[in-house]
């Protein structure tokens, strides 16, 4: 072998080793399985409009639904196509998408995995911070080169009332029967070991759109920053985010309250990484994807 091939493998032998995880090549074909994977089970949601906020007095006894302020100026919300995530995306895709970019596995429980080890099962909802979700909905958006990043408010609360109807638990009938279409504490206990845990996707009825878990099953991250006045502002059309805030709009079942916390309108926030130095993240903190052609970038 002539001192010139000798010189071309020394260099490639030095080259791999100084190659760091981040800088090899991405195995696309993983890639391209959990990017059609998560494009697949994303359901169309037809635009429209609706009006936001507790619509408690225009039905029944016409009485507000929730205690709270900030979700009592009621106003008209317009918004285009999009689709949305039907899971809350799992640890299984969490971790494919981690490797896949040589990231390190996220294990944020801690004492809670120890404790109670099925919460970090392959169907479980990924519990993150909400940059950790909106990193992974914007990574999807960037391999599949559409607009793909964690939904606002404004998206969630119609999905979750389909299309904006008069709908107040995001249940298959709008019906809030635990044990039947949401899980009760005795089944949570099973699924998860922890009744005011996370639990395996899919368990329970999908929404009429075929959106699952959204109601009794966690929260999950929105794009927003919280601003407890903002529905009063609020724009009619695709109504963006507050610009800068100090907490990040949750919506879903954070725990606690039973069928009053689990309406389509109840509006929750925390702070944008909610970790306990002890303990990690407490197994609730979740999300899900949407993909909007026009969707305002935060």
């Amino acid at each position: 072998m002539n001192n010139f091939f000798r010189l071309l493998i020394l260099v490639s032998i030095i080259s791999g080793c100084d190659q760091k995880p981040s800088e090899k090549s991405i195995d696309q074909k993983a890639v391209d399985t959990l990017v059609q994977h998560s494009l697949n089970n994303m359901v169309d949601i037809h635009g429209g409009n609706f009006m936001m906020g507790d619509f408690g007095p225009l039905v029944g006894e016409k009485l507000p639904l929730t205690g709270n302020d900030d979700d009592k100026d009621l106003h008209k919300v317009t918004l285009s196509d999009f689709a949305m995530g039907k899971y809350k995306v799992t640890y299984k895709e969490y971790d494919e998408y981690t490797e896949i970019n040589g990231f390190e596995k996220i294990t944020p429980l801690t004492r809670w995995v120890t404790r109670y080890p099925k919460i970090r099962a392959p169907y479980m909802p990924a519990v993150v911070s909400w940059q950790q979700a909106k990193d992974y909905c914007q990574w999807l958006g960037e391999m599949s080169e559409k607009n793909i990043d964690l939904p606002t408010e404004a998206q969630w609360e119609y999905a979750a009332r389909n299309r904006g109807e008069y709908v107040i638990f995001a249940t298959d009938n709008g019906d809030y029967q635990s044990g039947k279409n949401l899980a009760n504490s005795d089944q949570k206990v099973e699924l998860s070991g922890n009744y005011a845990f996370n639990y395996t996707i899919g368990k329970f009825p999908p929404t009429p759109l075929g959106l699952y878990d959204m109601a009794g099953n966690g929260v999950d991250w929105m794009n927003d920053w919280y601003a407890e006045g903002y529905y009063s502002k609020s724009p009619e059309m695709n109504p963006p985010c507050p610009d800068s805030g100090q907490y990040k709009v949750i919506r879903g079942y954070l725990g606690g309250g039973g069928p009053f916390t689990n309406q389509t309108v109840y509006r929750q926030f925390v702070k944008p990484d909610p970790t306990d130095k002890e303990t990690g993240i407490v197994p609730i903190y979740n999300f899900r994807c949407v993909k909007i052609n026009n969707i305002t970038k935060i």
